[in-house]
Parts: C-alpha cells; structure tokens; sequence
C-alpha cells in the first residue's frame, strides 16, 4: 500500500489565511516608493480573481513565477526574485497553520507499517516552498516527496497531474499498481473525484458528513488521523 495526502485541511489546518500578511513587507521592501499599500492591495485582489478564473480553467497561478512579475509590470521596477526559502516565508505569513491534533502518531504508525508516504498540493507556491512550511510543522520527514501544482501548471482534479505524479511513485515501488494507491484529501471535487478519475482509491476527510454524490470515495473517515486504523482494517 502507498498513500498520497493532499495538504491544506487534510494535513495542516489553516488557522488564518490572509494574502496581505504576506504583501505588506513585499510592498515596504520593494514598492513604498511606487505606489501606496492600497493600490498594491486592490491589485493583489484582482489577481486573486484571476486566479480563480484559471483554477476554473484547471491552471494554476504560480505566485513566483507568474505573480511576482505581474506587481513589477503594473508599479514598475525589476520582478522580485525569491528564493524558496524567501517563498516559504511569505507563504507562512500568510497562512498560519497547524497540525491536526494526533498526526504525528498517526505518520509515524504509517511509517512504522513501511507504508511510502507523498503529498500532492495544489498550491500557488512550489513544493520546495511546501516541504519547507511540511518541515516547520516537524512532519517533512514522513514524505518522500512533495508535488505542488505550482511546479506543474495545473490543479486537481487534473488528470495530468495526478498521471505525473502517479508515474515516480510506482517508478519508486516496483510491483505497485494504482491500485495499490490511496489518496486522502478533504475536497470532493479535486481530492476525491481526482483521484477516482485516477484509477486510485479515495479516502474522503469529510468532516462536514456531505453526500457522496457520485459514488467516488472507497472510504471516509471525519478525522485524518483515524487513517492508520482503516488501513489496519483494510490490510
């Protein structure tokens, strides 16, 4: 058995999530003297908007690479350059996050079971700048790898980025099927409808004891960390 995890409210819970966290010292840093906090904030509104319209679209927005320049293109000056580190910070102001109580334990009984463990994210910022937030958080040693839609172009429930995904992970652990995948997410449509589309086994986090409208999720559990014990029972 294999597990993929989504990461935002499956993982970590986002205790607060606010962009301008972040924007306020990029603006005091590199912009003061172009424009003022509200413009650049209007602005900032704007691209989320636009964001949204190609999430709708299955594309991601990736904040460095698209975003970044977008700012230096509407207030002038060279684009920021970040590192993922410089990344990784910015996406922590934003989103101040934690670690559902017993996860810990529960990774580390997955582990224990010799059970390869990867996270798949969409995610406007890139997975070195997720693993860094995962390793904030002391749980980024639990997985061997981290995608993020940032990196690829597109969201979940993308076929091609579940495809991508999927093909390290068996190219990893020879004589695994998708099959022999499960993917734990929180959200219906790109968790759990894209990872049956996938061909692999979904577990729904749904927490909200929503209707499983299409029949798609092989399992849901209302707590994250009630995962070891299903697979105990599975296996």
């Amino acid at each position: 058995m294999i597990l993929v995890f989504d990461l935002f409210e499956t993982l970590v819970e986002d205790l607060t999530m606010d962009f301008n966290l972040g924007l306020k010292p990029l603006w005091e840093a590199h912009y003061k003297d172009k424009c003022t906090f509200d413009e650049i904030k209007a602005y900032g509104e704007e691209l989320f908007l636009h964001m949204l319209d190609l999430h709708k679209q299955g594309m991601e927005f990736p904040f460095v690479k698209d975003e970044l320049p977008m700012y230096a293109a509407r207030f002038g000056g060279e684009p920021v350059k970040m590192s993922t580190e410089e990344e990784a910070e910015f996406l922590m102001r934003c989103n101040r996050v934690r670690v559902y109580d017993g996860l810990d334990d529960m990774l580390s009984k997955l582990e224990k079971m010799n059970i390869p463990m990867y996270v798949l994210s969409n995610s406007g910022f890139t997975a070195g700048a997720l693993r860094i937030l995962l390793d904030s958080q002391g749980i980024g040693h639990y997985f061997r790898k981290v995608w993020s839609s940032a990196d690829f172009g597109k969201v979940k429930p993308s076929g091609e980025f579940f495809d991508m995904a999927i093909d390290e992970i068996l190219e990893q652990n020879p004589g695994s099927t998708r099959r022999d995948i499960l993917f734990a997410g929180d959200t219906y449509l790109s968790d759990v409808t894209g990872a049956y589309n996938a061909g692999l086994t979904a577990v729904w986090i749904n927490r909200k004891d929503e209707p499983d409208i299409k029949g798609y999720a092989a399992y849901q559990i209302k707590d994250v960390t009630k995962l070891a014990d299903l697979i105990g029972a599975v296996v």
